[in-house]
């Protein structure tokens, strides 16, 4: 039984809860429903679209909380790359040099994330594929195409020269992915009927004054931290990179024929990770 209420603009959240207790929370209707922005709210909502933990919700998130989540991705992109950066630190410190410290980082990011985004791309690869649901093929076509991701993302860390580029090649391809798959949402085309009903993508239809704020606002943020972890130049190329593997993912779905469902943007948001990590060890 879920508790969520799902017709909720903000989700399951009611006074007293979280939000008010850390103020982060509007004017409450009386209904239930929130009218106010929600910080923490978008925040746990984002790190629960993007790792599969709970982190103590009940039932599902709603489309209305999911859109207003995006705001989120950037800073929930952050935090499971400085978490893996530190996990590639000790391995480095414990004598592994880079390699190890490429592997051990790789581990913590599918650890942090359940592997959530790499089994998404390899479902999506999988029913282009038209495998049959449940068949030995399907099976094995999903497990190789994540082995050969957790590969990609091994070999592109340990072809940087040195362990603070590496490192910060991994933020910035954590925080570009995460702008680039929330930036995907906003696109008028997604959720026209393509999508798997069972796995509805965020309705890009709700909030649409506020759709090209948050892009520009979600991007340069992006940006700027990529900036800040790889330098300025390694920083738009690596941002340019990540757009223009984003617009191929998206035409390519559209010539394919691919659903725009949550597997699309975890396809995205591999795939754009991957052109960062690329980029920067091509520069560096």
């Amino acid at each position: 039984m879920t508790t969520d209420d799902r017709g909720g603009d903000r989700g399951s959240d009611r006074v007293g809860g979280p939000d008010a207790w850390l103020g982060l929370s509007g004017q409450n209707r009386g209904d239930g429903a929130s009218d106010g922005a929600g910080w923490y709210r978008d925040l746990r909502n984002a790190a629960i679209i993007l790792t599969g933990w709970p982190l103590g919700r009940r039932g599902e998130i709603g489309p209305a909380a999911e859109a207003k989540s995006r705001r989120a991705f950037v800073l929930v992109g952050l935090a499971l790359g400085l978490a893996a950066a530190l996990f590639g630190w000790i391995a480095d410190g414990l004598g592994l040099q880079l390699f190890g410290a490429a592997v051990f980082a790789t581990v913590a990011v599918v650890i942090l994330t359940n592997a959530r985004a790499e089994c998404g791309a390899a479902a999506t690869a999988a029913e282009l594929a038209e495998t049959e649901p449940g068949s030995d093929r399907r099976f094995a076509l999903i497990a190789g195409c994540v082995g050969a991701i957790l590969l990609a993302r091994i070999a592109g860390l340990s072809a940087i020269a040195s362990l603070a580029d590496m490192l910060g090649a991994l933020i910035a391809a954590q925080v570009l992915s995460a702008a680039i798959m929330a930036l995907a949402t906003l696109s008028e085309t997604a959720g026209n009927g393509k999508a798997d009903d069972s796995n509805p993508p965020f309705d890009p239809q709700r909030d649409k004054g506020d759709s090209t704020a948050l892009s520009i606002v979600t991007n340069a943020v992006a940006l700027l931290l990529a900036i800040l972890f790889v330098g300025f130049l390694n920083g738009l190329l690596a941002y340019a990179a990540a757009m223009l593997v984003g617009a191929l993912v998206w035409f390519s779905a559209e010539i394919c024929g691919m659903p725009r469902d949550r597997n699309f943007l975890y396809t995205i948001r591999i795939k754009t990770e991957l052109a960062v990590i690329v980029t920067v060890a091509a520069i560096l």
